[in-house]
Parts: C-alpha cells; structure tokens; sequence
C-alpha cells in the first residue's frame, strides 16, 4: 500500500507546478513560525530534486540559530552541526551530508523540519520507505515539523505501528 502511495504523490510532487512561488510561500511560514523561534538548534534536512526548497531556510537559519543537518550512518541518521553550506558534499543517496565532526547529541531545544513524499492530515509521512526519520522519532523527543506541497497531504490511513507523527505540517 505505502508503495503505491509514495509511487503516486512522487508522480505529482514531481510535477508540481509554480514550485518556486510555492516554496517561497512554505519559506515565508517556517521562518516566522513559533517553535522555531522559540528554538536553539534546528535540524534541518537538504532538499534535491523536487522536495520542498531548503536550501534558503538553511542559509537564512545559518544566520540566527545552530543548524544540523542528517547523514546515514548505517541504518540511523545522526545530525552534524554546520557553519556554511560548504560543509556539505554528496553522500548517501546523492544528498548533500556535512562533513563536519560535530554531531548534535543534545537535543533539547531543537525543532527539526522533515522531508516527506506526502502527509496525511493526522501528520504521518511516506518518505523514501527507510524508516530513518521514523527511528531518529523514536530516540529523541524534539518537535517535528513536515514540509509539503498543499497537492501531497492528503487523508488516507497509511500509518502502521512504527510510524511516528509530525507535530504539524506547513504547505503552501
């Protein structure tokens, strides 16, 4: 089931139309959004293809706030504060990963924005099926937040047992 959905709002994801005015729309709603005010650190993944643009989130963060970004390490992400986005090179799955050192281990004060092919509206995710975002949930407490694009939420029941929520999804 999950397989079919992931296949189909990829389809629409992919083609998704105005996406640069719908990202500066979702850019406009993260930045000004409470939790992340409120935070210290956010965990932030980078955005490829025709995710939801990150990219300008995470220079615009760079400037206010700590900022992590994930990378695989075997079946786990772990995220790695960074200073620029000179500190990322390609790495699993052709994603930009840091190369730094300086792995977050402490996570109190952290929201952190989460990829997802689409959201239901209860807030749970189909991402690429691997189940990274669902174990790193499972192990720390920080507040999640979704990006999508108003054309991948959606109300289907897709959530299984070890499938943890977001707390809120901001689209355009």
């Amino acid at each position: 089931m999950k397989n079919e959905i992931r296949k189909k709002y990829l389809l629409i994801r992919n083609n998704i139309k105005n996406k640069y005015e719908k990202d500066k729309i979702i850019y406009e709603k993260v930045i000004n959004n409470s939790f992340i005010e409120k935070s210290n650190t956010v965990l932030i993944y980078v955005s490829k293809d025709s995710e939801v643009d990150t990219i300008n989130l995470i220079n615009y963060f760079l400037k206010f706030k700590k900022v992590a970004v994930p990378k695989v390490n075997g079946n786990i992400i772990d995220f790695y504060y960074i200073n620029s986005i000179k500190d990322l090179e390609e790495g699993s799955f052709n994603v930009l990963e840091p190369i730094t050192n300086n792995k977050v281990t402490n996570f109190k004060d952290s929201v952190c924005i989460t990829p997802g092919i689409c959201f239901n509206k209860e807030g749970f995710r189909i991402g690429y099926g691997k189940g990274y975002y669902d174990r790193f949930f499972s192990k720390h407490n920080v507040y999640a937040i979704g990006l999508c694009y108003q054309e991948c939420l959606n109300n289907i029941n897709f959530a299984f047992s070890y499938d943890i929520k977001v707390n809120e999804v901001i689209s355009d």
